[in-house]
């Protein structure tokens, strides 16, 4: 496992607070659309950050951050990431982690050995055919589906992250959405930007409105507890 890439300072990466971002190398997905293709892809050509570096910070900086985020990439695909959250955890800070909900088991054993404080999982569209295309892989939607119901029960702190990508989530897919994540703390209806995608012009034929997708947030809020609307829809 390689983190190959440290933000200091972040105010967007976990809800309400203030954390360092480590970008953990490697995907199982090979999501068209993804923007961290690279690091999703563990491109050799990005420099390891070394952890002794990435610690001092923390320890430095402990009483200004709320926490430190894990992204990727999948960090949940590396058997390292539990000793790197008991590293995280030994400089004082609180940890969350970003995954695609595909490493369920792993994700229930961080709980359990309370190495995790928060999680953020993406829907990458309709538990239906078009995980496939939005993965970029076959993909079995079970282990996703597991890992919806381990946070919705666990009552650790969650959100669930949809990124609006025009054929993927469509406006009327808010409800299948809303059903298959029922009982959520949270979800964030993110803009898209087809200019960073792995695949060049990936969805871009529309953009959605601010109109449309406060429609889909009043959908949505039928079923989880808060909706967050990231982005400049117009």
């Amino acid at each position: 496992m390689r983190i190959v890439g440290f933000t200091e300072t972040s105010l967007l990466d976990w809800h309400g607070r203030i954390s360092a971002v480590l970008f953990i190398g490697g995907c199982n997905f090979s999501c068209p659309f993804c923007h961290n293709y690279r690091i999703a892809d563990d491109d050799p050509e990005l420099a390891t950050v070394p952890l002794e570096d990435i610690a001092a910070t923390l320890r430095r900086k402990r009483d200004w951050y709320d926490g430190v985020v894990l992204t990727g990439g999948e960090p949940l695909m590396h058997p390292e990431v539990f000793d790197l959250c008991r590293q995280l955890k030994a400089t004082g800070q609180q940890v969350k982690v970003d995954t695609n909900g595909s490493y369920p088991y792993a994700l229930k054993a961080l709980l359990e050995l309370k190495l995790v404080d928060a999680v953020a999982v993406d829907v990458k569209a309709p538990l239906d055919s078009r995980y496939t295309k939005a993965a970029g892989k076959h993909l079995d939607l079970a282990p996703l589906r597991r890992t919806i119901q381990l946070l919705i029960e666990s009552g650790i702190e969650h959100e669930f992250r949809c990124t609006l990508v025009p054929g993927l989530i469509n406006p009327e897919d808010a409800a299948a959405i809303g059903e298959a994540i029922k009982g959520a703390q949270a979800v964030a209806l993110q803009e898209y930007n087809s200019s960073r995608a792995r695949v060049k012009g990936f969805g871009e034929a529309k953009s959605y409105t601010l109109a449309e997708v406060e429609a889909m947030a009043g959908i949505l809020r039928r079923s989880v507890r808060e909706v967050r609307i990231r982005g400049s829809f117009s």
